[in-house]
């Protein structure tokens, strides 16, 4: 199948993400190939993919909750059959909660509900979202914006789960998952040999590898890397992305692939080797980057994570949470800190005053540092808040990744909020 011109514009970099997620959000049907079909409503919700078999439909994921209803609408306009099976890519509730609409119109029609295969350790992701279910509802809502949120639990688990690899026959279709850790320790990709088709769930997202969330989970940077070569050598002719547009073919596919395990090699490549000399992590910051002709390509723009947190996971993953320097092994508490460099420097005032010049002069990083300083030493002082506010605003119109500007947003919302009293 040849690609539509729309593709070409978001294979070229001359259209955007957000342009593709509007053109989608009726809930739009790709042709995959013959009695197969993905469904996109968009870019935030992962893709689902129905595949029509003898004994009724297979779905690899199924959607998020806001748009579980929508999508299941989209696939029954194709097909009416009764879904048989579901595959789980991970765990994430964008991929997992529209189990529950899927259920509920099983029950209402009188059959099974489906079956449910995932990877073995998607049950415990489930249980630690039950565990730490007040911190995951204050992370999503800063990300997203959304105060209030709570986060959803309690999703049906898997029926049957799988250690490394499952070859599965559903109604004459071949179905081959792999298990391997990259944006989740649970994550499955799907081959349908037989059609040269791969579901990789969020191992490619067009956007740069989702390893480094800097409030989440360990991820896992070079496991990421092992995946994508695995999926590589399978030389799929078509790649259904966990996020965004299909690919059609090979030689594409392949592309996306490589250059995405090829820049996450890079950066544990780097890691690793300044670890390896006792660098520190501030080091490895300052000197690992992703070469520039990487981060060009039009799915592999920093637009979400930011590779210089993935940095940060992969020397955690290697190294523990101690970062090399002795002052950060047993700090001080960060009031204490913050009110003797504002007596050393005649008071918080005066850091707030130095942390908005660095700002007006481009120097963003430690602008924020020496302004957190000034908040910490003064929390009640208004003036200072309103630079706090500016300076935090000037630093998110200056970053790239989705979730540098969402995190730094929490504090300048707070920052204003403090300023009115």
């Amino acid at each position: 199948m040849s690609q539509d011109p729309f593709f070409e514009r978001l294979w070229n970099g001359s259209a955007q993400m957000e342009e593709w997620t509007a053109a989608v959000s009726h809930g739009a049907i790709t042709h995959v190939a013959e009695n197969i079909i993905t469904v996109h409503t968009t870019y935030f919700c992962g893709s689902v993919t129905a595949i029509r078999t003898s004994e009724g439909l297979v779905l690899i994921d199924t959607a998020k909750p806001e748009t579980a209803r929508q999508t299941l609408d989209v696939v029954r306009s194709w097909d009416n059959s009764p879904i048989h099976t579901v595959i789980f890519t991970h765990g994430h509730i964008d991929h997992t909660s529209g189990i529950t609409v899927i259920d509920e119109e099983a029950d209402a029609r009188g059959v099974a509900r489906p079956r449910i295969i995932a990877h073995r350790n998607l049950k415990r992701r489930m249980d630690r979202y039950e565990a730490s279910h007040g911190f995951n509802s204050i992370v999503q809502g800063q990300q997203f914006n959304m105060p209030g949120y709570v986060y959803p639990i309690g999703q049906r688990r898997p029926d049957e789960v799988y250690d490394d690899t499952l070859a599965l026959s559903i109604g004459g279709e071949r179905f081959d998952l792999f298990h391997g850790r990259g944006e989740t320790d649970d994550a499955t990709f799907v081959w349908l040999p037989e059609r040269r088709v791969l579901a990789s769930g969020d191992f490619v997202i067009w956007v740069f590898p989702n390893a480094g969330n800097p409030r989440k989970v360990q991820r896992y940077t070079a496991e990421w890397a092992v995946a994508l070569r695995q999926m590589e050598q399978l030389k799929p002719a078509i790649l259904i992305p966990g996020h965004g547009p299909v690919v059609f073919g090979e030689e594409r596919a392949t592309q996306m692939l490589r250059d995405g395990a090829e820049a996450l090699e890079h950066l544990v490549r780097g890691t690793l080797a300044l670890m390896n000399k006792g660098a520190t992590l501030d080091d490895v910051l300052r000197s690992v980057k992703v070469p520039a002709e990487f981060l060009a390509k039009p799915y592999l723009l920093p637009k979400y994570d930011d590779p210089e947190f993935l940095v940060r996971s992969i020397y955690h993953f290697y190294a523990g949470w101690f970062d090399g320097n002795p002052a950060h092994l047993k700090p001080a508490p960060a009031t204490d800190l913050a009110l003797e460099l504002a007596g050393l420097v005649g008071g918080a005032r005066k850091l707030a005053e130095r942390a908005a010049a660095l700002s007006e002069a481009g120097q963003s990083r430690l602008a924020v540092q020496l302004v957190e300083f000034a908040h910490a030493a003064a929390p009640d002082d208004q003036s200072i808040q309103v630079m706090r506010a500016a300076v935090l605003r000037t630093c998110i119109e200056s970053e790239s990744s989705l979730m540098g500007k969402a995190f730094l947003a929490v504090y300048e919302r707070e920052a204003e909020q403090r300023a009115k009293g």
